[in-house]
């Protein structure tokens, strides 16, 4: 079978589009005259929700202005991404989504609901980070190649994903396809933080997740680390394998998050919100704080996000397309 994989993460950030760190006390043309409603494209917990928060007050404290965060993980991100989508686009509506979440949406469910890339422009690529495979230390699984034989026994696995369709349930029928007869019965939740409750109380075999979320149930050793889903090991947990080693050769796919607002926000605007999002990510306790669980602080320009989210439509349509991956029924 010849393996499927995604590009390096440099060229998921595109490196040139990379500034130097812009400055929260920049002067503005433009800032908020009102709390920021701030909607996170998924449930509380996971690493959409824990980055949003670690930038957020230094964001609020830098404009003047609160960020009022409200989790909607509906629908894998997309009903989130819809209500921004529909918003006045004058700058006071923020969309906090998983820039690969938002590609594959459109390539599942575009055609029958309607293109969310369309009505959203973007403002920064955020982060990026790995996906781990992870499983509960009573599970019996200890290694990729445990998980490949408990897949390939008659009864299967159940495996956790936040949302059908979403990178963790492409990236597990990536491995379907790419070792073999495989079976994985794919249990979607609405976003990581219920996975990992479930995960932690037993109730399903084992999850793909972006690896922050769970970094410190995996240091506390309420679970255990299988691989990771980029080409190299992450820096946060150097003795989890890769993919690439403990299964397919050049296996690597990152997932990428970053902030949009409503197509039609003047330029002006989302160039404020871009310097102040990248500051905030790179102030040096939220930066340490959020690489010490994993993250990969990207803070591109607004062009750099749109090429990423280009390239990854291409790349995830022919993916999709290989992996037989439908649209789950409405």
């Amino acid at each position: 079978m010849t393996p499927i994989w995604l590009p390096r993460r440099a060229a998921l950030i595109g490196g040139a589009s990379l500034l130097a760190t812009p400055s929260l006390t920049r002067a503005q043309t433009w800032r908020p005259r009102q709390p920021v409603r701030t909607i996170i494209a998924a449930a509380a917990a996971g690493t959409l929700d824990i980055h949003a928060r670690a930038a957020a007050p230094v964001i609020s404290q830098g404009l003047g202005q609160t960020l009022v965060l409200e989790n909607n993980g509906g629908a894998a991100g997309r009903v989130a991404s819809a209500m921004v989508g529909r918003a006045t686009p004058d700058g006071h509506t923020l969309l906090v989504a998983s820039g690969d979440g938002i590609v594959i949406s459109d390539i599942l469910y575009g055609r029958a609901q309607g293109m969310l890339r369309s009505r959203l422009k973007p403002v920064t690529m955020t982060i990026t980070a790995a996906q781990l495979l992870v499983t509960h230390p009573n599970s019996g699984i200890r290694s990729v190649e445990d998980y490949v034989a408990r897949a390939r026994q008659e009864q299967g696995l159940t495996l956790g994903v936040p949302g059908h369709g979403g990178i963790a349930h492409l990236i597990s029928e990536m491995l379907n396809r790419g070792l073999g007869k495989m079976r994985v019965v794919h249990v979607p939740y609405r976003g990581g933080g219920p996975a990992t409750l479930d995960l932690l109380a037993g109730q399903i075999d084992a999850m793909i997740i972006t690896l922050p979320a769970v970094t410190d149930h995996v240091r506390s050793g309420r679970l255990r680390p299988l691989a990771v889903s980029t080409l190299q090991r992450d820096p946060a947990m150097p003795d989890v394998p890769a993919l690439a080693e403990a299964a397919i050769a050049g296996f690597d796919v990152p997932s990428t998050q970053g902030v949009l607002v409503p197509e039609g926000t003047p330029d002006a605007v989302i160039d404020a919100w871009s310097q102040a999002w990248r500051a905030a990510l790179q102030t040096p306790t939220v930066a340490q704080k959020l690489t010490d669980l994993g993250f990969v602080i990207a803070a591109t320009t607004p062009i750099g996000f749109q090429e990423s989210l280009e390239a990854a439509n291409s790349r995830f349509s022919e993916v999709i397309a290989a992996a037989g991956i439908k649209a789950e029924d409405a």
